[in-house]
């Protein structure tokens, strides 16, 4: 049986990506669409993050290894209308050493999340858009039932363009997660500070968390910046770990710095550096009471990330 869901885990994400779609998960070189929104067209991603060990609980330490994999697709149907539609799929794979609490050691190891949303993007005038994207996904533990691992919801927001060179706007995000349901708000970003210097949003807002905020210095066909964001993973666990079909959760605050080249018109690579600081894992039963909510150090990353746009 746990085969057969790895299996299906991975003919899932073969589909998603040959669908060619996308929630950006960690930071591309590229902006939530306010009033710059991206090109129209396809567009993929993929990003390797390394934490290194960290200190979790009384006597537990852990490392974590991160995949992710995006692909964007979209078409401008008329002055007034963008649609998009977008996958993504994140591996998380966990190593614990030593015990979380008294009670749990290795509570999970390999995360699997995939996301299939669609979107559409509304300029009302010359200064108003609205924007709307809803999701649906799973977030699991390899040996996890599917069914039970269903994510689901969305983001909307509207901005304002005040000149050429500053949108702000507001917006919100609601999405169900095994046990939960949460929300968060959005506020939307978009200012270009002078023609090298810029402040926006780095992340596309989806069931991990909103859309971060980074500064960030362009010259030439180089970009250096720094930036921060609120993430959270929550998946349904494998029914025969140590919580059975319970439900984990890796909440932090990222922190990074990075830099960023493009390679002719179509390419860009990046490499980042940083840390997940505020970092809480958090273990329930099936029926989403709490057994086990432990502080973590912070935890350096190191990353990098590869984009094409045609």
């Amino acid at each position: 049986m746990k085969i057969h869901k790895q299996v299906s885990t991975y003919l899932l994400l073969t589909i998603f990506v040959l669908l060619g779609t996308a929630a950006i998960a960690f930071p591309q070189d590229t902006v939530m669409n306010t009033g710059q929104e991206r090109d129209a067209g396809f567009s993929f991603s993929a990003s390797y993050i390394h934490q290194f060990d960290t200190d979790i609980g009384r006597s537990g330490e852990f490392r974590l290894d991160r995949a992710l994999i995006r692909s964007d697709w979209k078409k401008k149907m008329s002055e007034t209308v963008t649609l998009g539609v977008g996958a993504n799929y994140d591996y998380s794979g966990y190593s614990f050493t030593g015990r979380l609490n008294d009670q749990i050691a290795d509570p999970w190891d390999e995360v699997h999340a995939l996301n299939l949303s669609v979107s559409a993007l509304f300029t009302l005038d010359k200064n108003w858009k609205l924007f709307v994207a809803p999701s649906v996904g799973v977030a699991a533990e390899s040996g996890a039932d599917w069914g039970d691992s269903m994510v689901y919801g969305g983001t909307v927001w509207a901005s304002y363009r005040f000149s050429p060179s500053l949108t702000l706007g507001l917006g919100a995000g609601v999405f169900s997660k095994p046990e939960e349901v949460s929300a968060f708000p959005l506020i939307i970003v978009d200012w270009k500070i002078t023609d090298r210097l810029r402040l926006a949003n780095p992340l596309q807002a989806g069931p991990t968390g909103p859309a971060g905020l980074e500064l960030s210095y362009t010259f030439n066909d180089f970009t250096i910046a720094a930036g921060g964001a609120y993430r959270s993973a929550r998946f349904r666990l494998d029914d025969h770990g140590p919580v059975s079909n319970g439900v984990g959760e890796d909440r932090s605050f990222p922190l990074w710095a990075r830099f960023s080249a493009k390679l002719g018109k179509a390419a860009t690579v990046g490499i980042y550096g940083g840390a997940m600081v505020g970092g809480k894992m958090t273990i329930e039963d099936s029926r989403g009471h709490e057994i086990s909510d432990e502080s973590y150090d912070a935890s350096p990353f190191l990353a990098a990330t590869v984009s094409f746009k045609f």
